[in-house]
């Protein structure tokens, strides 16, 4: 859509200023580069703003229809943050989640989700069929034998157990542009604990919005494999539930190593996790409920 948006609109000027002439030479040309280069990148703000801001009538339209039906049923596209502008981004949209692809460090910026009780209550197996996804296209993602003997377990950010409900929904959740190298301590230890809770949300709130992913503040990272995939000193999660109600949110930070603690240790409210990643969460919401949902947290709420 912002393709063909950018692409009309330059047509459109084109065609009542005249700036394009067969008659243009090479040196002409390339004079007129920069100006094409700057006006594509900000046709490409303006297209960016127009779709977030449809995304937030949608947001405000559906929550209309939330109002009529007392039920907390999934919004589109809630979950997913605003564009990043500061790092390599690739977004793809999988059958259940959409991942933003970082080519730099070869392991997602964000991975997010919505949750419902018949995701995770599918009689589809776990596949541990590790595989490339196929759908990245700027540069490599990891490979089973950047892992190997690394000292690092393969940790999904999109569990495979939210993904029962669809084989293919299963199976692309192990492509490697949703894994990160996690310690197994952490992988199978706490991370995984918040991971079970998101399930018991989902099954009491009907649908909740999650989007989780690596922390990466030093300048030079460890890497691991050939393909130097990027460790993580840490890991975010946020969560989001939407109702006529009320919306709440809360978010949590866990450091890269091993703990065995209870998960509430690691919660923040969902602006922490936004100064500390550089990422604007849920900003389809009204922006006043996106302020007060994000500013603090009660674990009252969640319990």
């Amino acid at each position: 859509m912002k393709k063909a948006g950018r692409i009309l609109i330059f047509l459109g000027i084109v065609f009542v200023t005249g700036h394009v002439s067969c008659s243009w030479n090479i040196r002409e040309w390339t004079q007129k580069i920069p100006y094409l280069e700057n006006f594509i990148k900000e046709t490409d703000e303006y297209l960016s703003q127009l779709e977030q801001d449809n995304n937030i009538a949608t947001s405000k339209t559906n929550s209309k229809e939330r109002n009529k039906t007392g039920k907390n049923t999934p919004t589109k596209n809630l979950e997913i943050p605003a564009y990043l502008t500061d790092r390599p981004e690739e977004i793809v949209r999988h059958t259940a989640y959409t991942v933003s692809f970082n080519r730099k460090h070869k392991i997602p910026n964000w991975v997010a989700w919505q949750l419902t009780p018949e995701r995770i209550t599918g009689k589809v197996v776990r596949s541990d069929n590790f595989q490339p996804d196929p759908d990245i296209k700027n540069g490599p993602t990891a490979n089973d034998s950047d892992y190997r003997r690394s000292g690092y377990s393969r940790g999904h950010m999109c569990p495979a157990a939210d993904n029962k409900h669809s084989q293919k929904a299963m199976e692309e959740s192990f492509y490697f542009s949703n894994i990160c190298p996690q310690l197994q301590s952490l992988n199978g230890g706490d991370w995984n604990d918040l991971e079970e809770k998101c399930r018991k949300w989902a099954k009491r709130y009907q649908c909740i919005y999650i989007v989780c992913g690596p922390i990466i503040n030093s300048k030079k990272p460890k890497t691991i494999g050939a393909n130097k995939i990027t460790v993580p000193e840490a890991f975010f999660k946020v969560i989001m539930r939407h109702s006529n109600k009320e919306t709440k949110a809360v978010g949590f930070i866990f450091p890269h190593k091993k703990q065995n603690r209870d998960i509430w240790d690691y919660a923040v409210t969902v602006d922490e996790v936004e100064e500390i990643t550089g990422i604007n969460f849920f900003s389809k919401l009204p922006k006043n409920e996106e302020r007060k949902a994000e500013s603090t947290y009660n674990l009252q709420d969640w319990n």
